[in-house]
């Protein structure tokens, strides 16, 4: 008997790197359709990757994250989409769920958040979870039952490859990034503490809270330039709980995964007009066998 396993695939991730692998494909009407054709290759070979496993899939939305709302700063270095790219959303979405599958987009949440409740509900639920998803965030969910699968060379990675990659354990992946900062989100961190000096203070004291509770601590680490350590702690205590709310994965969003069909439910003839449509009749062909 197979092992009871459900897949979460970070959606907008693989929107992207489809994107950007074939940014100049069009079809003969010279619609953009690199995205499309791109995601939907690397879609169809998770899937043969996965046999007797379910699927979901989850996407990014529109909207003002919370994280947005308590940090203006929050991912302000990242670029808008490209027009020849959001207009391949609809199609693609249309496409998945034309394959049988279930996508997920809630407006002002982000697809991080998603992971997470759905994650946790499917371990409390005896599933093994397997993740495609190459954002650091989602470390902090890895468990024995909730593993990473990096969408590139398809490695999977438990406590112990998380442990060897960054040097904490997941439940203090969060931690780590409030302190050191995160620059592809745009959380600036303690100046001064960085990622050696974040670690070092993890694995001697705990969580953010701990370490807080304990800075009376930090001269006895044999840390140089301890006291100068601990006065930039309190300096920037106030801004660093702000950064773990950022970091922090939510895993209690109003979402149930017994609201969703897992069964795979292919509509053949819609799914068919969608690829001749867009010149994809290879593409179907590929899906087909």
């Amino acid at each position: 008997m197979y092992e009871k396993k459900i897949v979460l695939i970070d959606g907008s991730f693989y929107l992207y790197r489809a994107y950007y692998a074939l940014p100049n494909l069009t079809n003969s009407k010279g619609n953009p359709t690199g995205a499309i054709y791109g995601f939907i290759n690397m879609f169809n070979k998770i899937i043969k990757m996965n046999i007797n496993s379910y699927f979901l899939v989850i996407f990014d939305s529109k909207g003002i994250s919370f994280r947005k709302k308590i940090f203006n700063k929050y991912k302000a270095t990242r670029k808008n989409m490209p027009d020849n790219l959001n207009v391949q959303i609809i199609p693609l979405l249309k496409i998945i769920q034309a394959m049988g599958y279930n996508v997920i987009s809630l407006k002002n949440i982000e697809a991080d958040d998603i992971i997470g409740t759905l994650a946790l509900q499917a371990e409390k639920k005896d599933y093994s979870v397997y993740i495609f998803s190459i954002d650091k965030d989602i470390a902090q969910l890895v468990t024995q039952n909730i593993k990473i699968i990096n969408p590139i060379n398809y490695s999977i990675s438990g406590p112990k490859e998380i442990y060897y990659k960054y040097r904490v354990f997941p439940k203090f992946i969060s931690d780590l990034l409030a302190l050191s900062g995160d620059s592809i989100d745009n959380i600036p961190g303690i100046p001064g503490i960085g990622k050696i000096i974040s670690k070092n203070l993890i694995n001697k004291l705990g969580s953010l809270k701990y370490i807080y509770n304990n800075l009376n601590s930090v001269n006895n680490l044999n840390f140089r330039g301890g006291n100068n350590i601990r006065k930039k702690l309190i300096k920037y205590k106030k801004l660093v709980f702000l950064y773990h709310k950022l970091t922090k994965i939510k895993t209690n969003i109003n979402l149930d995964l017994n609201n969703f069909d897992l069964k795979i439910k292919p509509k053949k003839d819609y799914l068919k007009f969608l690829f001749q449509t867009y010149k994809f009749n290879k593409l179907l062909k590929n899906i087909n066998n």
